[in-house]
């Protein structure tokens, strides 16, 4: 629905635009969208939007930094919660609850195909790193620690694992004569990539 024309505080504007254009990438992908289209939805100018995103392509990349923002937090919440409870287990489940939401998956993938700021895509998975690391202090005493450079192995290989396969499923399950949408194979390969990750992550702990 196209929304109203009124007055927004520039936060409220930039928020309301966010969500009108996750909407709309949810219902039609990337590039099935655009300025033009956001701005009737939130019921303000394209002008507007240009002027707070510049464009398509940034736009789209803060609305996937915004999700990226929420992974990272549930990364941190699973991992307060976990207590001892293995922690690769806990980074690919949230990888993978995520990466059940195929908006997330396209927005990854467009962003990627499209990016014009390597830069910001490198702070977001520095901030990731940065997250795991602080809920393995959490539940890990000092001796059993993998060290940062290991870390980022381990979050390199859950990623490219995790979107992969939620990219390539389809089509790989199928292929193999397998039902891509019972949901047994995702449970499977989620603690077959859980074992791998922990295996190495342990492999790299300080000596006692």
């Amino acid at each position: 629905m196209t929304g109203s024309r009124r007055r927004r505080a520039p936060e409220q504007a930039r928020q309301e635009i966010l969500d009108a254009a996750a909407e709309l990438i949810a219902r039609h992908g990337p590039d099935g969208v655009g300025l033009r289209r956001v701005a009737e939805a939130v019921g303000i100018s394209h002008g507007l939007v240009t002027h707070y995103f510049g464009t398509y392509g940034a736009l789209v990349r803060a609305v996937l930094q915004r999700e990226n923002e929420r992974q990272r937090e549930r990364i941190r919440e699973r991992m307060r919660a976990d207590h001892g409870v293995p922690y690769a287990d806990g980074m690919t489940r949230v990888l993978f609850e995520t990466l059940a939401d195929e908006r997330h998956v396209r927005l990854f993938a467009w962003s990627s195909l499209h990016s014009e700021d390597v830069g910001t895509s490198s702070q977001g998975l520095s901030e990731l790193v940065d997250a795991i690391e602080t809920g393995i202090r959490l539940v890990l005493p000092d001796t059993d620690r993998p060290d940062r450079d290991r870390i980022e192995a381990a979050v390199l290989l859950a990623l490219s694992a995790t979107y992969g396969f939620a990219l390539g499923k389809r089509s790989w399950l199928t292929g193999l004569g397998r039902d891509p949408a019972d949901p047994a194979h995702d449970a499977a390969f989620r603690a077959a990539l859980s074992s791998a990750i922990a295996t190495y992550l342990a492999e790299g702990s300080a000596p006692r």
